[in-house]
């Protein structure tokens, strides 16, 4: 019996050694295509409308220049309300309204609405 437990000792200790050994060659590969995709004081922001028209300013009267579509994932780069109390958020590219968007605190939640939209 106390040989049979000491095999059964032997064996799982060979085992985890060689699982260890296996892991420990295994590389990680760090994805930085965007590296403020985790930033703390980075928001990022998905178009939900078919088309969103760019603002010049933060404000419906203000003239649109150029649009995004449905799933774009945008950099939010800062935030405005108008007189009538409308939340806007602006861009690379100029305003737009926060009812054409959904605003997420990192890249990658923002990636999975997005997936979501094309579907």
């Amino acid at each position: 019996m106390k040989v049979i437990k000491v095999l059964i000792c032997a064996a799982l200790i060979f085992m985890s050694f060689i699982s260890c050994k296996l892991r420990k060659e295994e590389k990680i590969v760090f994805d930085q295509t965007h590296p403020l995709a985790l930033a703390p004081d980075v928001s990022w922001a998905v178009v939900s409308d078919p088309y969103a028209a760019y603002r010049k300013e933060a404000d419906w009267n203000s003239t649109g220049y150029g649009h995004s579509r449905r799933g774009d994932i945008l950099q939010v780069l800062g935030q405005s309300n108008d007189k009538d109390g409308h939340v806007w958020y602006l861009f690379e590219d100029g305003w737009l309204p926060e009812t054409c968007l959904s605003v997420f605190d990192n890249r990658y939640k923002a990636q999975a609405r997005s997936k979501l939209l094309e579907q």
